[in-house]
């Protein structure tokens, strides 16, 4: 296959001692890669709740020199009687997590923070933000210790219907695509 053809092409310009063309050709493999990843992603959101319609779920492959690089993929769910919205954002391999992450797996870091409670779901963390007043929430949880998932609605009024589109998400395959 094609990013097969691109690994050894890298190796043979590595063996050849030409290694900033050899580092290219293994950069652009990885890319292929991680868009490989990213397309395998979009296609574990879930279907819609019912009286819910969903949009097409993106994904993308960031470089390493654009925002850390890592994959990032989202989809839109509205409702359209409520003007309810909630968006799935997934962001993957990406070093940029690593201070988000630190900061939702310490619970002193949420104290003193209005609306805001460390809860579980399916057994993982979640950081659970959610206010009445405002219509809006957030649920964000860390998969895997590379993964931050967050589920983030707009115009609700019932902090539960985060948490039922955060069930509805595979958490076994998605370990499966994302990898350790």
């Amino acid at each position: 296959d094609e990013i097969s053809d691109i690994i050894e092409r890298g190796k043979k310009l590595y063996q050849e001692g030409k290694y900033s063309e050899a580092s290219s050709e293994l950069q652009y493999a990885v890319s292929q890669i991680q868009n490989l990843q990213a397309e395998e992603l979009k296609k574990l959101f879930p279907e819609p709740l019912p009286g819910w319609t969903a949009e097409e779920a993106s994904a993308s492959a960031a470089a390493m020199g654009l925002f850390g690089g890592g994959i990032t993929a989202s989809r839109t769910y509205k409702k359209e009687d409520t003007g309810e919205s909630i968006e799935i954002q997934i962001i993957t391999q990406s070093p940029l997590l690593q201070t988000v992450m630190m900061l939702l797996a310490n619970p002193a870091m949420l104290a003193g923070q209005p609306d805001t409670k460390l809860v579980r779901v399916k057994g993982e963390k979640a950081v659970e933000k959610f206010s009445a007043k405002g219509k809006k929430g957030e649920l964000s949880l860390i998969l895997e210790g590379n993964t931050l998932i967050t589920v983030k609605g707009r115009k609700i009024t019932d902090k539960n219907v985060l948490h039922q589109y955060m069930e509805k998400i595979d958490f076994e395959v998605m370990k499966k695509t994302i990898g350790g």
